[in-house]
C-alpha cells in the first residue's frame, strides 16, 4: 500500500475540506489545539469546501481551510512547506482580515469573533524546541491575557521526532501521520483514532482518480519550483544560501531534536515546581545535569 504525501496542499485540503467528512478536521483541531471539556469543538461550518481545480498554473487553488465552530469562532488551517520572505506578517494579515471582515458597515463590535490561526511549518519557525507553539497577546509583564480575540498555533514539523512507539496523544499521531504517511506501507498499529485511520484512507493513492493524481503531482512539481527560485535566492539574491543554511540547521536539528525536547519538558516542569526526582523519572534525565537546566529553557503551549 502505497500513502501520498499529506502535505501536498492539494491533499491536505483533500484531507481536511471535505463537508463530508467533518469529524476528521474536527478531531484534528480538538487534539492540535489541545481543547479540552467546554472548550471542544463538536461542529464546524466550512467557509471554502474543497472542490476539485480547474488548473494551469494551479498556484491559486489551494490555500487553507477555513471554518466556525459551534460558537463561531473562525479558524484558519494552513499548511507550508516552504518557509517564505515575510511569512510572520502574513499570517497576521490573514488572521487581521478575517477579523475585520466579520463585521459589516455600522455593525457592533460585539459581533466580532475570535479568529484562531493554525500553521502546519515544514520548516522552523520559532525558537521554542518543542514542535508546537501556542502565541497570544498578552501584558508584558503580567502575562494577563486581556485581548483574547486572536491565537497563533504553529507546529513546526522538523521538530517532531518521536518514533512510533513514542506515540502517545492524539495530536502525536496527527503529527506523526503528516510528518511520515508518504513513507509509510501500512496504518501505525498504534493509531485506533478513527479519524485519524480515515485521512490514511483518503491519502491512499489507489483511491485517487487520475485526474486527482495529475493535480497532485502538479502542485508538487510547483512546489519543487518554488523551492528551487528560494534556493537560488529571494528575488534580488539577497538571500541567496539562505535556504541551504537552513537546510543543514534543520538536519542538526532534527539530530539533536530528542535530547533538547527532554530538557525543555524538564525545565517547564521545575519551573513549575515539580519535584527534582519526579521530573527525573520522567525525563530520564540525570539530577546532576537537571540542577543545570535554567527555567528560561522551560517550553508552554500558552
Amino acid at each position: 500500500m502505497r500513502f501520498l504525501d499529506p502535505t501536498n496542499d492539494y491533499a491536505f485540503k483533500k484531507i481536511f475540506g471535505d463537508e463530508k467528512k467533518k469529524e476528521i478536521l474536527i478531531s484534528f483541531l480538538n487534539s492540535i489545539l489541545d481543547r479540552r471539556e467546554e472548550g471542544l469543538i463538536v461542529e464546524v461550518d466550512l467557509l471554502n469546501p474543497h472542490q476539485v481545480p480547474h488548473l494551469e498554473g494551479a498556484k491559486e487553488t489551494i490555500l487553507d481551510i477555513r471554518c466556525h465552530d459551534q460558537r463561531g469562532h473562525e479558524y484558519i488551517v494552513e499548511m507550508q512547506v516552504l518557509k517564505q520572505q515575510f511569512f510572520d506578517k502574513r499570517v497576521l494579515y490573514y488572521a487581521s482580515k478575517a477579523y475585520s471582515c466579520q463585521l459589516g458597515e455600522g455593525e457592533d463590535y460585539g459581533k466580532l469573533s475570535p479568529v484562531i490561526f493554525l500553521g502546519i511549518l515544514n520548516f522552523q519557525f520559532t525558537k521554542n524546541l518543542h514542535w508546537i507553539s501556542n502565541h497570544r497577546l498578552c501584558d508584558v509583564e503580567t502575562k494577563e491575557h486581556k485581548l483574547k480575540d486572536f491565537d497563533f498555533t504553529f507546529v513546526e514539523l522538523p521538530k517532531f521526532v518521536k518514533t512510533e512507539e513514542e506515540l502517545l496523544s492524539v495530536s502525536d499521531k496527527w503529527v506523526y501521520f503528516l510528518k511520515h504517511a508518504k513513507n509509510l506501507e501500512a496504518v501505525p498499529e498504534v493509531i485506533f483514532e478513527e479519524a485519524i485511520k480515515e485521512a490514511f484512507g483518503i491519502v491512499t493513492q489507489g483511491a485517487w482518480s487520475q485526474q486527482q493524481l495529475d493535480v497532485y503531482e502538479r502542485r508538487k512539481m510547483a512546489l519543487m519550483d518554488e523551492a528551487a527560485r528560494i534556493s537560488s535566492g529571494f528575488h534580488d539574491g539577497k538571500e541567496e544560501g539562505r535556504a541551504e543554511g537552513l537546510a543543514e540547521g534543520l538536519a542538526k536539528g532534527v539530530e539533536k531534536g530528542r535530547e533538547e525536547e527532554r530538557k525543555a519538558i524538564a525545565a517547564a516542569m521545575l519551573q513549575n515546581g515539580c519535584d527534582v526526582a519526579l521530573v527525573h523519572h520522567a525525563t530520564k534525565i540525570s539530577i546532576e545535569e537537571l540542577k543545570t537546566l535554567s527555567p528560561i529553557q522551560a517550553i508552554s503551549r500558552g
